[in-house]
């Protein structure tokens, strides 16, 4: 996951035909097979923000978000304790702001909310801030094309989350200086030990912070212009917080500035995302507060600082928005003095260059896209897709695609080459290429099924095969190599990472897209997201709660001797308790020589013990009733249901001449069983029931009690053992085969040919059969 690092790509090697079709398109585009391929860029504008959804934090998730799979989550960053183990700074200068940090005195600080970074649960300082700035960025460009589809109230919704937070991160004096800014929640390399939904996340989040003794200044300016590019984006509709952002956004562009040694993000982020740089973000800041103010100090501190041959070196990303704030300068220019050279000038003088030098802003954004296009900044695949780097190839191609299309909304605002590249990348991203594969999950269904993110795949580890438990919408993944190749496999997190700040660009482009090649046959998926599949589990009971497994029965020469069971805790609530508790049933009738109290209970694995703090507790036999038992697990304190841990444990006998039957245990019944507990594929099991603090939520007792404590009429006919409904000479035939011991009964049979309901089956029951079929006959 190390995306900041810049790798060396081999040049790949292309075809004749490829070279042929070189010489008559001016960039390289194959059209491959795209069988299947849905081209409507409604529906990819509307799909590419659910992202964001999947991945808020905080404690307003399950009220902002429209998965009903996410809810609240890491709500412990609202109470971050204040104190130099907790956070990046030290005591002495929390004690001189205290204050400021902890207006309330209850030595806690709030920095809930926000978004994820990818697949982990890290709140990263630079990724988050570019997305926030980015995805603002493409609304301002093409707010139209959200207000047609619809979607303009969802990136709303998105954009005030991003920008609250950064504000609730911001701690400003009673001057409205910033004193200290939150840019990063949760250590990479402790967060990365864990792999499931944060719901159930209690790990350790450090709370790391933004001083005048260690300032960041790439961090600050990125929130101060995601803050400026909000106020932009409110300020009609919404004056108040318009205002409110564009506050923050001063007051920390403010701290960026007054910082004398100005420094790079490094203290957090280690090698996850390694900045270089702080100026392209303080200029990224200082530009779009200038549109928002027009303060030419602001312009000033923008010209001063930019590197004008920058932007055609890379793309537009979370580590160089050279790109972007040559957009934005180029706009400003379009603004003052749209032909002339007055800003041109006003750049020359404060930066020392000649005055004989041509500048042209806009001009190196087409050099850009140009190079994009060639071939002469990038690696052009055999199939034409123009590759940068394998850390999130896609994310590179769609923010190069964003700018080409504001490129042309500021040059005529109709499609030139430019957008007509764009378009060719994005379809083939959406299936236009030689895999026919869709890099946007669940958005056709040829789209990558297995994107490296915990939440969807409810998978125990990353290296999970099944189906993945919720569709990620929307998520843009890493995308494809050089050579058009790609593995869609959930553990390979180069080609299938998903974070932040891939989708963030490309939501704008997908803007972009419908703007230019939109037409009204498109049309945005209604009453979308569906609900998933967990929402509605095939369960008559309607249980919350189930347990999958399978099973292995143990047998020796001298008969079976116990049963080795294998299961998972599942949920299809969002945030589970923390007092479930499982309850295994049998029945000592298939016991011999054995009293119960005295079989063996082996546990055998306990997952939640070997990757956690807490363990699984096994208690029993416990009475249920008749000669029915039941032994119970309990992980006291621990979100067991929708962990995905595993848990193994033996009940039985393994003594010699002592014999265990589970053929009329209730919780084998229907439980899946296989040769080998390591290669078993877990299925549901309703007989055994979950419970949560001791009341059914989950399967069937065996008295047919469901959740809600609904028990069913008695379904089982004493005299009728083998449930033909008719009492007759078979019944009586089977009853005297079982008293001979040849064991025939099990289960219902058994209980139906216990006459007198005494708790046994003997000769008692043989005379009351045969009476009662007698008086049948009469």
């Amino acid at each position: 996951m190390k995306k900041g690092s810049i790798l060396k790509v081999t040049r790949a090697s292309i075809m004749s035909i490829v070279i042929l079709a070189m010489l008559v398109t001016s960039f390289t585009v194959m059209n491959v097979s795209a069988a299947g391929t849905d081209y409507n860029y409604a529906k990819l504008l509307q799909y590419s923000q659910y992202f964001y959804d999947a991945n808020m934090c905080g404690t307003e998730v399950s009220e902002k978000n429209q998965y009903t799979w996410r809810n609240d989550c890491h709500i412990y960053d609202a109470k971050l304790p204040l104190d130099s183990k907790n956070t990046n700074m030290t005591d002495s200068f929390i004690s001189q702001n205290k204050s400021v940090l902890d207006p309330d005195g209850d030595g806690m600080v709030d920095v809930s909310g926000g978004f994820h970074d990818a697949g982990d649960h890290v709140k990263f300082g630079m990724p988050e801030a570019y997305s926030g700035s980015t995805l603002g960025w493409g609304f301002y460009e093409f707010r139209n094309q959200y207000v047609t589809t619809g979607q303009d109230s969802h990136i709303k919704t998105i954009l005030r989350y991003f920008n609250d937070y950064f504000m609730k991160s911001t701690f400003l004096d009673s001057t409205g200086k910033a004193i200290a800014f939150c840019y990063q929640v949760g250590d990479g390399d402790v967060d990365h030990a864990y792999w499931q939904a944060p719901e159930v996340d209690e790990m350790f989040r450090r709370g790391w912070f933004a001083t005048d003794a260690m300032p960041s200044t790439d961090c600050v300016s990125a929130a101060a212009a995601s803050l400026a590019v909000n106020y932009m984006n409110f300020k009609d509709e919404d004056p108040a917080y318009a205002e409110k952002s564009l506050k923050y956004a001063k007051a920390l562009f403010q701290f960026a500035e007054r910082c004398p040694s100005k420094s790079v993000n490094t203290d957090g982020p280690k090698g996850y995302y390694t900045s270089s740089k702080w100026q392209d973000d303080y200029c990224w800041a200082a530009s779009w507060l200038y549109l928002a103010t027009k303060d030419d100090h602001y312009l000033d501190e923008t010209l001063k600082n930019f590197d004008y041959y920058a932007p055609s070196c890379w793309t537009h990303c979370w580590n160089d928005v050279w790109a972007g704030t040559a957009c934005i300068i180029a706009e400003i220019d379009d603004l003052i003095d749209k032909n002339g050279q007055v800003l041109e000038d006003r750049y020359k003088t404060a930066t020392n260059k000649s005055p004989y030098e041509e500048i042209n802003f806009w001009s190196q954004i087409a050099k850009t896209v140009d190079g994009w296009m060639s071939g002469k900044n990038v690696t052009i695949s055999p199939a034409g897709y123009a590759f940068l780097n394998q850390w999130g190839s896609a994310r590179y191609n769609t923010a190069t695609q964003l700018l080409a299309l504001v490129y042309d909304k500021n040059h005529g605002d109709t499609p030139s080459k430019y957008s007509q590249w764009a378009k060719s990348q994005m379809d083939y991203l959406l299936g236009n290429n030689p895999l026919n594969r869709c890099y946007v999950v669940g958005y056709s269904d040829n789209s990558v099924k297995y994107p490296h993110h915990r939440a969807a795949s409810g998978y125990a580890t990353a290296e999970g095969t099944g189906p993945q438990k919720y569709v990620l919408y929307g998520a843009l993944v890493g995308g494809p190599d050089a050579s058009d190749q790609h593995k869609d496999i959930t553990s390979d997190y180069v080609y299938n990472e998903v974070t932040i700040d891939y989708n963030a660009a490309f939501v704008g482009a997908s803007a972009g897209i419908y703007r230019y090649f939109g037409n009204s046959t498109m049309q945005v998926t209604p009453n979308f997201p569906p609900p998933p599949a967990e929402d509605n589990p095939e369960d008559p009971s309607g249980s919350a709660y189930w347990v999958e497994g399978f099973c292995v029965d143990v047998a020796q020469s001298d008969g079976p001797k116990a049963t080795e069971v294998t299961l998972y805790v599942k949920s299809n609530v969002s945030k589970t308790s923390k007092n479930i508790s499982v309850r295994y049933y049998f029945d000592s009738t298939g016991m011999t020589s054995l009293d119960p109290n005295k079989i063996e209970m082996r546990q055998l694995y306990d997952q939640t013990a070997a990757e956690t703090d807490y363990a699984a507790e096994i208690s029993g036999p416990h009475l249920y009733k008749d000669k029915i038992y039941y032994i119970e697990v309990k992980w006291p304190n621990y979100v067991i249901a929708n962990s995905n841990k595993k848990y193994q444990f033996a009940i039985g006998t393994y003594a010699w001449q002592n014999y265990w039957n589970p053929t009329d245990d209730w919780s084998h019944q229907g439980l899946k069983v296989v040769e080998d507990s390591w290669k078993g594929t877990p299925e549901k099991a309703d007989n055994i029931c979950v419970y949560d603090n001791g009341v059914l939520v989950g399967g069937v007792e065996p008295d047919g009690t469901t959740p809600g404590g609904n028990t069913p009429e008695p379904t089982i006919k004493p005299g009728d053992l083998n449930s033909d409904k008719a009492i007759d000479a078979l019944d009586l035939t089977l009853l005297k085969m079982h008293l001979l011991g040849i064991k025939v009964l099990a289960g219902d049979a058994l209980k139906a040919a216990d006459i007198d309901a005494s708790g046994t089956v003997d000769a008692i029951d043989y005379v009351q059969l045969k009476k009662i079929i007698l008086t049948q006959a009469l």
